[in-house]
């Protein structure tokens, strides 16, 4: 028993570690985004890939962990599998906004094509505000299971 609590706290730790780091380059993206941009958009554009790209492999790095088998969701459904539909859901839009992220990338680094700033701004303002719905989703799908399924939390 004690083992399965130690792997339980050790998945708990990794995907805090995993919140933290989208929530710092959720930050940066924001902040690259709302600079100014209209009168220098090469170096607008530079910063904001560079909080992108950070962004992205943050999210791909966590969708990767929580879909394996030792990942905190697959955990949360292996004690609580009611919690199914909802993890593969979640599952679901993580690997779509995973797939935004990218594409937004893409789209800032063609050079060819011509920056307009407040459409990019929308953008980032979408994908920064699904990151946050999907933080928070994944934080309540796991305390559902933890603390109400299990019976140790309220």
């Amino acid at each position: 028993m004690r083992r399965k609590s130690q792997e339980s706290d050790a998945r708990l730790r990794a995907s805090k570690a995993d919140r933290a780091r989208i929530l710092d380059a959720l930050h940066d993206a924001e902040r690259y985004s709302s600079a100014p941009g209209p009168l220098r958009p090469e170096v607008w554009r530079d910063d904001l890939l560079g909080a992108l790209d950070e962004l992205g492999a943050a999210l791909h790095e966590q969708h990767r962990a929580s879909s394996e088998p030792k990942g905190l969701i697959s955990s949360v459904v292996e004690v609580a599998p009611h919690l199914a539909p909802s993890a593969e859901e979640l599952h679901l839009r993580e690997a779509k906004l995973v797939s935004e992220v990218t594409q937004l990338i893409r789209h800032l680094a063609d050079l060819s094509r011509p920056v307009d700033v407040d459409v990019i701004r929308r953008e980032v303002a979408d994908i920064t505000r699904e990151a946050r719905e999907l933080r928070a989703w994944e934080t309540d799908i796991a305390y559902e299971a933890y603390l109400v399924d299990l019976g140790v939390g309220d």
